[in-house]
């Protein structure tokens, strides 16, 4: 599991920040011709050798470029397929809420909407037939646009086409021989290649060295590291010999590190005493635990109120804290985590309302850190899909053990990640909403709960005599309902 640590540069003379600025100069133009090469068809290897001697680079720092290009490349390619699916899915979408629509002004607005997505659908299917894909912007279209403004001037635009360098680590060349770190007298140092100087046969290079600070929350009253000591982590890798990356970033002035390590993580447990199921909310988690046969043993809602609308740096940070606490708590239990399999794709056309409320949830988020804190607890992680969920918690079991609706919809996933994938549907739920029983029973699981929703929600409708599309009135309306039917 790789893991990146951020720095800084504390200080650099004069000469020591001229030479880096060169390096980033000559490394991003390096890549850049390396990018235009690669399209144009030459072979890898010549190109690392032609990079080396045309802009006066080692073997590692051209080999580095070809890299960072291939990968360019690789990234675009992919998202073209993305962005091709996501567009055949939109215009699919509008397609059948066009053949719904009743009014000519519903008709007029959503043919001009699908005029537009289809318009981008044969946009990426241009390029994925012929295998290409939009140009590249070295520097941002951000930028590039502002530059065609005249709103930077020159050097500012050349400053964002030049301002990282990437060094690959070799573990045969005990870690990182272009850039190294290393400790003196307590203090980080980063050593890095510069000038080459021949000795006979061999080249060698002079190094210049700069101090350098990991980011680390040592507690003032303390002096003990809050959380996890990120810079202890690297200084403990960096003695083992392995390789490690080292990326260095020049903005506003300041020239930050990103240290790449490959973190390792513990063996995971197998006898486990139950699961713990958590559904995500975007202002909270249910959080539901279950014996080693599914059965009910408690629940907890988990409020989580700032997810909804704390700046993005502070939301991260409580996402963390969340998802280390869930983690912790499946293993003090000794408990397999389950969490929902949830896709993220920009796949439907929705309103622009929807497209900037669902920008800042935090499902993926969550689901990333989970990801991470359970490798590095030896927590075992379950990922089951989310279709139902919620729907099945609320008709079967939310009322059962007097739980919330998110609680509920927990317990049904921490139920799926044990292996219960059926849940059949209560008698009184068939007897009370479906009229024909024996077609009933020849759907599919999912079909059935599916027609289940539709009834209950179309009974809370009639009842109430409002517009109703979810069941989250149904526990207000639940006896009279299924006394009534």
């Amino acid at each position: 599991m790789k893991t990146t640590v951020r720095g800084v540069i504390l200080q650099l003379t004069e000469v020591q920040k001229t030479y880096l600025n060169n390096l980033m100069e000559r490394y991003c133009a390096a890549e850049r011709w390396s990018f235009k090469r690669l399209l144009d068809g030459w072979k890898t290897q010549d190109i690392r050798l032609a990079a080396q001697s045309k802009f006066n680079l080692n073997s590692r720092q051209a080999n580095d470029t070809v890299y960072d290009a291939q990968a360019t490349i690789t990234s675009q390619k992919e998202l073209v397929k993305l962005n091709h699916t996501n567009a055949a899915n939109k215009a699919a979408f509008t397609r059948k809420r066009l053949k719904k629509a009743k009014s000519s002004g519903s008709s007029a607005r959503l043919q001009k909407r699908l005029d537009k997505e289809e318009r981008k659908l044969a946009y990426w299917q241009k390029h994925l037939d012929g295998g290409t894909f939009p140009p590249v912007v070295f520097g941002g279209k951000k930028f590039f646009h502002e530059r065609c403004k005249g709103n930077i001037t020159r050097e500012e635009w050349q400053e964002t086409r030049s301002n990282r360098y990437l060094s690959r680590g070799d573990k045969t060349k005990g870690g990182n021989l272009n850039t190294r770190l290393y400790t003196k007298d307590g203090n980080i140092c980063l050593d890095i290649a510069a000038e080459p100087i021949e000795t006979g046969k061999v080249i060698r290079y002079n190094r210049i060295t700069v101090p350098v600070y990991l980011a680390h929350k040592p507690s003032p009253q303390t002096g003990l590291s809050n959380g996890r000591n990120y810079r202890q982590m690297v200084l403990e890798y960096i003695k083992t010999g392995s390789a490690y990356q080292i990326e260095i970033i020049r903005k506003n002035g300041r020239y930050y590190v990103h240290v790449t390590i490959e973190e390792e993580i513990l063996e995971l447990y197998t006898a486990y005493n139950g699961a713990v199921g958590v559904d995500i909310n975007p202002d909270g988690l249910g959080i539901t635990r279950t014996d080693h046969l599914g059965r009910f043993r408690e629940s907890l809602w988990l409020l989580q109120g700032e997810w909804t609308y704390a700046k993005s740096c502070r939301r991260d940070n409580l996402i963390g804290e969340t998802a280390a606490l869930v983690v912790e708590t499946a293993k003090q239990l000794n408990c397999i985590l389950i969490v929902e399999d949830l896709a993220f794709k920009n796949d439907k056309s929705v309103t622009a309302k929807f497209n900037r409320m669902s920008h800042g949830f935090v499902w993926s988020k969550f689901l990333q850190m989970v990801d991470r804190s359970a490798a590095r607890k030896g927590v075992p992680l379950l990922k089951v899909p989310p279709s139902f969920t919620s729907i099945i918690g609320v008709l079967k079991y939310q009322q059962q053990y007097g739980l919330s609706n998110h609680e509920a919809a927990a317990y049904t996933i921490a139920r799926r990640g044990l292996g219960y994938i059926k849940e059949k549907v209560p008698k009184q739920l068939i007897q009370t909403f479906i009229k024909k029983k024996e077609t009933f029973t020849l759907l599919t699981n999912w079909k059935q709960w599916s027609t289940i929703k539709k009834a209950a929600t179309a009974a809370i409708k009639k009842q109430t005599k409002r517009k109703v599309k979810n069941l989250v009135s149904w526990q207000h309306h639940r006896k009279q309902l299924l006394v009534t039917g």
